[in-house]
């Protein structure tokens, strides 16, 4: 009976020591998370979103350690920035895999991170602040250098790097001594380093030309768990619409869109086309993480007050204001707080080319019989006098029965007649003459009083 109970106990023992150090065994397996580099990815307000979300992810999965890949040719600074305040801002240690290239603003977001690794024939640096004017590359005004070199080197006194190495990067004007600094650096060139000479400046920690390099360089089991994040399914729509180009162009056409909505009769293709830029402009803005919800809503606020200003309150006064304040408001909030230049010269460039079209298309309205025919989708014609020529109205006057702005409706003979100014808005009541009738098109002026 004894030597029973001894077995038992011995055999309770064994398997609980066991069951302790599978336990034991498999809490010490690390969760890596990767995300994974694009090849040669400019660094913009896309990428910014990519690393941000991937970061996120990393942490609700409980990560151990997140290794950031890098191939960049660098690109905003005001996105580089916002990446290095994720990276700072992280409770799991990220890591920099330079597998290429991390250039200009790639170097900033290399030393925003613990440690820094670098693939064989990989380089790293040149990181001054350019940009293109006249067909031609120059440097940023010194506040802007000034601030990339601040950044630079508070990033790298932070994992306690070789600042003077890391200011060079950004200044051409330092120079270094293979006595002070591990390399020698004239004052007229701007810095780049290989892997090798990263190494030796105090740069890059270590060479790896693989994720399972740097895990056990990290000091990590073999047999961790790795994830890895990279682009998904439709990222590639998002980058395209978060092009500043394209932005430019959706704002372009959205504007052009309403104001053919308001120089035809009812709602048609103008509004709708109105509709669908400003909808997948916001979408864009919305899901690539800049923007939130409030600046759509800004937006529809705006566009209520003008309505009000059309339809309901006679004249034009601070409801139309407050609503176009609000339109312009709402975009360049879209474009996120850090983003004012790149929404400046996008919404700079849109209400240029709009001007412009809206110029061709108000001459080409004038001329053409049939185009505001062609454009109103839905108008409600009870109520009207319908005939084959209004040539007859020439010369007549009449009362506005609703605002023209510009387009609307005026009784001439208790008949009412769908019309459209000669260009400025007139009010509700105001006598009005018919100047010109082309085919159904029937423009009128306001009498003076």
């Amino acid at each position: 009976m004894f030597k029973r109970v001894c077995f038992f106990i011995i055999s309770f023992l064994f398997i609980s020591l066991f069951v302790f150090a599978n336990d034991v065994a498999n809490n010490n397996v690390s969760k890596v998370f990767v995300i994974k580099k694009l090849e040669f990815q400019e660094v913009n307000r896309w990428y910014s979103s990519y690393i941000k979300k991937g970061l996120e992810k990393a942490k609700e999965e409980g990560a151990t350690l997140i290794i950031l890949e890098l191939d960049t040719p660098g690109g905003l600074v005001a996105s580089a920035l916002e990446i290095k305040n994720y990276l700072i801002s992280s409770e799991i240690p990220v890591v920099t895999f330079i597998n290429k290239n991390a250039l200009s603003a790639g170097a900033l977001i290399s030393l925003s991170t613990d440690a820094i690794y670098m693939s064989s024939g990989s380089i790293i640096g040149a990181a001054t602040p350019i940009y293109l004017k006249d067909g031609k590359i120059e440097k940023a005004s010194e506040k802007e250098v000034s601030a990339m070199r601040a950044a630079m080197r508070s990033s790298a006194e932070r994992i306690k790097k070789n600042v003077r190495v890391a200011e060079a990067f950004v200044d051409e004007s330092i120079t270094l001594t293979e006595k002070d600094d591990g390399i020698n650096l004239d004052n007229k060139t701007l810095l780049t380093l290989s892997t090798d000479e990263a190494i030796k400046v105090k740069i890059a920690d270590g060479v790896a030309n693989s994720i399972s390099d740097i895990i056990k360089l990290r000091g990590l089991s073999e047999q961790s768990v790795i994830t890895t994040i990279s682009e998904e399914k439709y990222d590639f729509i998002l980058r395209f619409l978060i092009s500043p180009a394209v932005l430019s162009v959706l704002i372009s056409i959205g504007l052009i869109g309403a104001f053919i909505e308001l120089k035809t009769p009812g709602f048609g293709l103008g509004g709708i086309i109105s509709i669908l830029a400003f909808s997948i402009f916001f979408f864009a803005q919305v899901f690539v993480g800049e923007s939130s919800y409030i600046a759509p809503a800004v937006f529809i606020i705006g566009v209520i007050l003008i309505a009000l200003e059309i339809f309901v309150i006679p004249g034009f006064g601070i409801a139309g204001v407050l609503g176009i304040v609000g339109i312009f408001t709402s975009i360049f909030m879209s474009f996120g707080v850090n983003n004012f230049k790149t929404a400046s010269l996008a919404v700079f460039f849109a209400i240029v080319i709009s001007i412009v079209i809206m110029i061709i298309l108000a001459r080409f309205m004038s001329k053409s019989k049939s185009f505001s025919n062609h454009l109103a989708l839905n108008t409600d014609t009870a109520n009207y006098h319908s005939s084959v020529s209004y040539d007859f109205l020439l010369g007549r006057d009449g009362i506005a029965d609703t605002f023209l702005r510009p387009s609307g409706n005026v009784i001439i003979d208790d008949v009412k007649y769908d019309v459209i100014s000669d260009g400025a808005f007139i009010d509700k009541g105001k006598r009005v003459k018919v100047v010109l009738v082309e085919g159904s098109k029937i423009v009128v002026r306001e009498l003076n009083a």
